[in-house]
């Protein structure tokens, strides 16, 4: 399926059921159209900064020139003035080009995607291929937009002295059937609080403080068949015990039932989708130790799976030894 990108630009979201490579080409147009958009504002914001900078000059200079003709013996001759008047006129013109290409620059936010939801994308898919078969289908979600939106705020209250607005944003879902039959699904929901408070100073001048505190939520569940792991709906103790998880991230939930396993874990706000260190870099090794010490959201959703296929095999297991007992029993 390829990206409609006309479509896209006023979406913000990304759904689509195939094969794993052709889930991999429209993440690289998705990259391809971020980059893009960075390069875009990072040009403006050059651009505008600099065109504005050089009109402004011209502008002061000329109006310097102006009011030390005016107090001078001699002032500017008429084609003088002219010629000064241009030049301010070009100023003026730049300067107002300049602030315009540099608030331009805020129209292309929305494009300026968060690397790091399609990157989890694409790494997840990467690791799961090995375990689907060719043409297995998998249906992913994403949903690019900022979490802060006001269709993503559930409610608005006082906490304390704060008038607080809490967000949440179910912006990743992936689904699929693995090569042995077990149905897999990873979801990542991002909940956020965004925090104001106006305070009076003694001077009567008002001053708004805001700051925001979030974190997010990484589930991943699998449904597997009652009569190849019986007993599954009473191994939840075994399932806390079994689940590793990367350091700093907490196990908030294990759900156990007859046909299905879950957990669920909390992350930081400032999660990673994959630490990636820089070859060549000679800041790469302070680059790679900052990114360890941030939550890896591809790591712990891997160690999730694997934790969960751990108590699917310990229940495999004990099925066939219970049956083995009972064999011998009836010997």
């Amino acid at each position: 399926m390829a990206v409609n990108v006309s479509r896209f630009h006023e979406v913000f979201r990304y759904q689509s059921r195939a094969p794993v490579p052709e889930l991999l080409e429209d993440l690289e147009v998705l990259g391809g159209l971020d980059a893009r958009a960075e390069a875009q504002r990072s040009a403006l914001a050059w651009g505008g900064g600099l065109t504005g900078i050089v009109g402004g000059a011209m502008a002061l200079l000329c109006y310097g020139a102006w009011a030390g003709a005016e107090n001078a013996a001699e002032p500017f001759s008429d084609e003088g003035m002219q010629l000064l008047k241009v030049v301010a006129l070009v100023g003026v013109t730049l300067l107002a080009v300049g602030l315009f290409l540099f608030l331009w620059r805020f129209a292309l936010k929305d494009r300026d995607l968060d690397n790091r939801r399609y990157g989890l994308a694409q790494v997840l898919l990467k690791r799961l291929q090995v375990d689907l078969s060719p043409d297995a289908p998998v249906r992913l979600k994403l949903d690019l937009r900022p979490p802060d939106l006001l269709e993503k705020r559930v409610k608005q209250d006082m906490v304390g002295w704060w008038n607080t607005g809490f967000f949440v944003d179910p912006w990743f879902m992936l689904e699929t059937r693995l090569a042995d039959g077990t149905f897999l699904r990873i979801r990542m929901v991002e909940r956020l609080q965004k925090r104001e408070r106006s305070k009076t100073s003694a001077s009567g001048k008002s001053r708004t403080k805001t700051k925001r505190k979030g974190s997010a939520r990484l589930e991943v569940s699998v449904r597997v068949k009652p009569e190849r792991y019986p007993g599954l709906e009473r191994l939840k103790a075994r399932a806390t015990a079994a689940t590793r998880l990367p350091r700093r991230v907490e196990l908030e939930r294990v759900r156990v039932a007859v046909d299905r396993l879950s957990l669920r874990a909390r992350l930081s706000d400032e999660w990673v989708a994959r630490p990636e260190k820089v070859a060549g870099d000679p800041e790469a090794p302070a680059f790679w130790k900052q990114a360890l010490e941030k939550d890896d959201a591809s790591r712990t959703a891997t160690m999730m799976l694997l934790s969960l296929y751990q108590v699917l095999g310990y229940a495999r297991r004990r099925a066939k030894q219970q049956a083995a007992r009972g064999r011998r029993r009836s010997v």
